[in-house]
């Protein structure tokens, strides 16, 4: 058994991080708003990334995070070893970045996801809006 303060091995964490992505699609998967969606769709949108521990508060560690597609949301994985807890909270949402001058949208690296600049609000389809267009360093015209 642990002693007090000790550190999660990797395979505690990674099975911490596997239970909590577990109980996350399980909810989806009983919500009637998402029985359309299979069971690989639900496995394809909420996924888990394991950590190296952090220590946190009272002898919790920080060990993964949830991300939530369906919920669009992001979970921080807790796991307490004296007692083989396991914990999420909610991450809340990074600031907003600035979006750039010379485009009504702009690119969110942290949500990866294209951005209104007037609304805030998330562009489902980037290519409808021209923005598949835009020159890039990769683009056929560019210099090799």
């Amino acid at each position: 058994m642990h002693e007090t303060g000790s550190q999660p091995t990797i395979d505690e964490s990674a099975t911490a991080v596997v239970k909590a992505v577990g109980v996350r699609r399980a909810r989806h998967r009983a919500d009637p708003a998402h029985a359309s969606l299979t069971a690989s769709a639900v496995a394809e949108r909420v996924t888990g990334i394991t950590l190296p521990p952090r220590p946190g508060r009272g002898g919790w560690w920080l060990v993964g995070r949830v991300l939530d597609d369906i919920d669009d949301a992001e979970f921080s994985v807790w796991f307490l070893p004296e007692a083989r807890r396991i914990g999420m909270s909610q991450r809340e949402r990074p600031a907003a970045a600035t979006p750039p001058l010379d485009s009504p949208y702009y690119y969110d690296g942290l949500r990866r996801k294209w951005i209104d600049a007037a609304t805030g609000e998330v562009v489902t389809d980037p290519a409808a809006l021209g923005l598949g267009s835009r020159r890039h360093e990769s683009g056929q015209r560019a210099a090799t």
